[in-house]
């Protein structure tokens, strides 16, 4: 009886000391890819946000679900505190038929909101477009870039149509990037804060510090979303990473990533930009390890 009364005062130490660690690191997202899982998984993926803290999630549209669906995850989802925004996009949207793509999502959600009861209707709207990964942004670099952009312009007319804000999905190094056409010249990180409402950066590291770190790597977009009023999401990975160890937090598990996050948080808290974490993806982060 002693030995049991310790191996369950062992587990409730180990339960609360990942609570403490996860404390107070600020709003946290996370996307929502595999969307059938709202329909066979619903129950515990709304449980498993509540208890984490989440405060939005990225939900993927996929038009071959009911849209009542949607409309009963969405429901419970905000009743449990967690708003719910409509996402899309892949490097293909930057093609010549790629407008065409978007558009049909946009339509899709206003063909939704306007069947939706305000209690189930979609409160923004989130692109992952990633152009680099298209092979015109090596071959034709400038046509590419400005196919993005004007992509990001149309997207954000059509989310002001909806009356939603507009986030976007960014990797860290797109300071590192210019742009010089039509639309003018400059930082490609410091136009798509300006034309967004606010942006996630895939700052996919598993630490705080250093020449690599999380906090190093964002502070450009940081300080440059703060200088323009926007707000930053910074994400980090849980899924394992073929590209290399330090992209994800997969090997380390959750504690530890809270305390990296939490060092993140402490450095950049007082910045009007931070807007806290974005865990991706909810699928890996309910797998990763204590």
């Amino acid at each position: 009886m002693f030995l049991l009364m310790v191996v369950l005062l062992m587990a409730f130490l180990m339960v609360n000391d990942r609570a403490a660690a996860s404390e107070g690191s600020g709003p946290r997202s996370t996307w929502l890819w595999d969307t059938q899982q709202i329909v066979t998984n619903k129950d515990q993926l709304l449980t498993f946000m509540q208890e984490h803290q989440v405060s939005q999630v990225y939900l993927q549209i996929n038009g071959s679900i009911s849209i009542d669906r949607y409309k009963e995850f969405i429901k419970q989802a905000r009743l449990k505190g967690i708003q719910v925004h409509a996402l899309d996009g892949a490097p293909s949207w930057v093609s010549s038929q790629g407008l065409s793509q978007q558009r049909s999502f946009f339509s899709w959600v206003t063909n939704y909101q306007s069947k939706a009861l305000p209690e189930e209707q979609f409160t923004g709207i989130h692109l992952d477009v990633e152009p680099y990964l298209y092979a015109g942004w090596n071959s034709q670099y400038k046509k590419t870039v400005l196919a993005y952009q004007t992509l990001l312009l149309e997207a954000r007319q059509s989310s002001q149509r909806l009356g939603l804000p507009l986030a976007v999905d960014i990797p860290f190094w797109f300071d590192g990037q210019s742009y010089s056409n039509t639309l003018g010249k400059g930082k490609l990180s410091e136009w798509v804060i300006s034309n967004t409402d606010a942006i996630t950066i895939m700052a996919y590291r598993d630490t705080a510090a250093g020449a690599n770190g999380i906090i190093e790597l964002v502070r450009n977009e940081m300080n440059d979303a703060a200088l323009k009023h926007k707000k930053v999401s910074i994400g980090v990975e849980t899924t394992p990473s073929a590209e290399a160890s330090f992209v994800s937090f997969y090997e380390e598990g959750e504690s530890y990533m809270w305390e990296q996050l939490n060092s993140t948080r402490s450095y950049y808290e007082q910045l009007s930009s931070f807007n806290g974490f974005s865990i991706h993806s909810l699928h890996g982060w309910m797998a990763l390890k204590p």
